[in-house]
């Protein structure tokens, strides 16, 4: 009898091990599809990995490979990168990557003449149309292009024929243009320098949602398949 309740008690001990085993088993597979959360803060430095948002929405995880990652925010600044509207990251010293939620951004910045825009409008439904007949900028023809799963078109932009004397939130120059009104109060830009790739999603979760890549040296098709790999790995998550 006693030798049956040790054995007894030894299995259900084997048991309880095995079972903790395969929970933190589980719990490791969970956490590295999810990745790391990204920094609350910029960061000069993003090791390669896979991350997950934690104040952009809808949320989001992806994977960079490689180095010289860094979370920036807008405008050059390594604070604010993430917030409910916008999330900025790059890779010095080749391009950037954004994502707008279109819901949350401030607004888009109608041109308005030389002096440029000093108060925001509302996200136009049709924004690839916004694009295409704004007076400072050319565009590509639209291509069919998915995010995540999600649909929308894609189109390259540069800034064109804009004022010399033209003034905005970028400054008072003729080499940027603003685009988006950020919860900041700062702006995302297009710039004489930069070729940029504009992918518009109509619904990601419910939410309509811009997506940019720009090269920092003028070398957009040299930047283009690094950032593609990153927006190939991006998965859209329960908020």
């Amino acid at each position: 009898m006693k030798h049956s309740l040790r054995f007894g008690v030894l299995v259900v001990l084997i048991a309880l091990v095995l079972s903790a085993c395969g929970g933190g088993a589980a719990r490791g597979e969970h956490q590295q599809a999810e990745g790391r959360p990204l920094p609350k803060y910029g960061q000069a430095s993003l090791p390669a990995g896979r991350y997950h948002t934690t104040e952009f929405e809808p949320s989001l995880t992806f994977r960079i490979s490689g180095d010289d990652w860094r979370f920036e925010g807008p405008s050059g600044t390594l604070g604010d990168p993430e917030r409910s509207d916008y999330l900025f990251f790059e890779k010095v010293p080749e391009g950037e990557i954004a994502f707008f939620n279109l819901r949350k951004v401030k607004g888009v910045y109608k041109p308005r003449g030389p002096t440029g825009a000093t108060e925001p409008v509302p996200a136009p439904d049709q924004l690839v149309g916004w694009f295409r007949h704004h007076p400072y900028l050319k565009t590509s023809e639209p291509e069919p292009a998915t995010v995540g799963g999600a649909k929308g078109v894609q189109f390259d932009v540069v800034l064109a024929n804009l004022p010399r004397n033209h003034e905005g939130v970028c400054g008072k120059t003729a080499h940027c243009l603003d685009i988006f009104a950020l919860s900041t109060g700062g702006s995302s830009e297009v710039y004489y320098t930069n070729r940029t790739r504009f992918i518009v999603l109509k619904d990601v979760k419910g939410a309509p949602v811009a997506v940019y890549y720009s090269n920092l040296k003028d070398r957009l098709d040299g930047f283009a398949p690094v950032a593609e790999k990153v927006l190939q790995s991006v998965e859209w998550t329960d908020n």
